[in-house]
């Protein structure tokens, strides 16, 4: 076992993409290569803080890149501010967060030091090697057992442009206390990215998740598959996007990197943002307006290119179809793009590892899609068709649905910020394409935020948890546990109240 100073080296080595994230210019592929050596050999009982010990001799060198971080955050920040404007809706629903947040800072300040301290959190595991893909583990209480735990894959929300992987550590705290691995995907915000490069992380994220969770007790065989609100949105394209891909054996859009969707056991979208056309035009009403949205989901698209279609773009490698880009087995799961990469031009680490993301960005006269997270330049425009899963599902052959797993739609009645239409319209396409296993639930009364934070907080059940852990055992009714309470309950309907979204 490694000692911690070596551990503490390894770590603050790259300190700066381990919180943020957010440049990779010099962050090389050998350098992931060599942490993906040295964390899984990590143990648990090193300590309960121990991703955050530093050698002294590193301390002057990360002060810099803290501040270095801050201001390069301060800079997008700015960034975004530029977006938004100062609109008096968009005022009034930021001045309604901070009150929000206020109420029930009660409950937040115990779920910091949960995540901070507790020693079954490993914060800011190495999934890629492109900025903030980072994921946190939330391990099982240890029993002395030698069994392999269900995974659950949880992509948080944030509206694009504020998700933070901590967000869901209320959720896979819960799961985890009831023998689950939770993995926390964090992935790039506008106006750091936009929907793609977004697409392309929680694509890398459940690739690594397949391949590697098993060096951490996950099974692999036993994958659960949760997004909400915007995490909804991309956990859910992305299922929709790799069933596609499967069957028609080329590269479509926001497919990349490759894995197969035969590989989860479910997936559960809450309050998640399916018809992105009818959300763009309710968001503007609320204070996220248009130009915003419209910059997010945009992409530069040729028309005349063969590989456009009905709204599906299709890449292969060098602009050519990749011969072979299917054959994933249940089995293993294992994960190949090129069966036979001399027809594509190309090598074999080329097409298979970066896609969309790498060769095929880097030649984009070759390619269908480019985007650029700067906003709508050189001919983009809004592509909410093209990265809508409504509009994907209703693309879907029967071949491609059949690969999906088990798919639950939880969505409350009084949710402003996503209306719970999209959920049925989802559930309904999917099911109309073939889906073997498809279902939705509404819960009357509940916003979009309930599920996640008051109701949790307040104590008592938690609807989501319950939900979710039912998916993961495969029971087909709901479980029932009773928490502790982590703010008054005064408090939660307070905050419920004056909550934003």
């Amino acid at each position: 076992m490694m000692d911690i100073r070596s551990i503490s080296r390894a770590l603050c080595s790259n300190f700066d993409r381990s919180t943020l994230n957010l440049r990779g210019d010099d962050f090389t592929l050998s350098k992931y290569q060599a942490e993906m050596q040295v964390l899984p050999k990590m143990q648990l009982s090193d300590s309960s803080v121990f991703d955050l010990t530093v050698p002294m001799n590193h301390a002057t060198s990360i002060v810099r890149r803290i501040f270095s971080e801050a201001l390069l955050l301060l800079r997008l920040a700015v960034r975004l501010w530029t977006y938004l404007g100062v609109g008096w809706k968009w005022s009034i629903q930021l001045l309604r967060l901070v009150l929000y947040a206020t109420l029930l800072m009660p409950g937040f300040l115990q779920m910091v030091v949960f995540y901070v301290f507790c020693k079954r959190v490993r914060r800011s595991v190495v999934y890629g090697h492109k900025p903030r893909q980072r994921l946190d583990l939330y391990f099982p209480p240890q029993n002395g057992r030698h069994v392999a735990y269900p995974v659950v894959i949880y992509v948080t929300g944030g509206a694009w442009t504020i998700g933070y992987k901590a967000w869901g550590a209320l959720l896979a705290r819960r799961l985890s206390e009831q023998g689950v691995l939770v993995a926390c995907l964090d992935y790039r915000n506008f106006p750091q990215g936009d929907a793609l490069d977004m697409l392309e992380d929680v694509n890398t994220g459940i690739r690594w998740v397949l391949e590697e969770i098993h060096r951490f007790k996950g099974d692999p065989d036993n994958v659960t598959l949760v997004g909400q609100s915007a995490g909804g949105h991309l956990a859910g394209l992305a299922l929709i996007k790799q069933a596609e891909q499967a069957v028609q054996g080329s590269l479509s859009l926001g497919a990349s990197p490759v894995w197969a969707p035969t590989c989860l056991k479910a997936f559960v979208g809450v309050s998640g943002a399916y018809d992105l056309a009818a959300l763009a035009e309710h968001l503007h009403r609320r204070g996220l307006y248009k130009n915003l949205f419209d910059r997010i989901m945009s992409l530069s698209i040729d028309t005349s290119d063969p590989g456009v279609r009905e709204g599906a773009i299709t890449i292969g490698c060098n602009g050519t179809t990749c011969p072979g880009a299917t054959g994933h087995s249940k089995e293993g799961c294992q994960v190949r793009r090129c069966e036979d990469c001399a027809g594509c031009n190309s090598s074999e680490e080329d097409c298979g590892r970066d896609g969309i993301g790498a060769a095929a960005t880097a030649n984009q006269s070759s390619s269908s899609a480019s985007h650029d997270a700067s906003g709508c330049k050189g001919g983009a425009r809004p592509a909410y068709d093209a990265l809508s899963p409504l509009q994907a599902a209703k693309r879907l052959s029967p071949d491609a649905a059949a690969m999906l797993p088990d798919v639950l739609l939880i969505h409350g009645t009084a949710d402003k910020t996503v209306p719970a239409e999209g959920s049925v319209e989802l559930s309904k396409a999917l099911q109309s394409a073939g889906a073997p296993r498809c279902r939705y639930l509404l819960v009357p009364g509940k916003t979009h935020t309930a599920f996640l934070l008051e109701d949790p907080m307040r104590g008592g059940r938690d609807l989501l948890m319950d939900t979710v852990l039912g998916a993961v055992t495969g029971g087909g009714d709901l479980e029932n546990h009773v928490y502790g309470t982590l703010c008054p309950g005064f408090l939660c309907d307070l905050a419920g109240w004056v909550c934003p979204f």
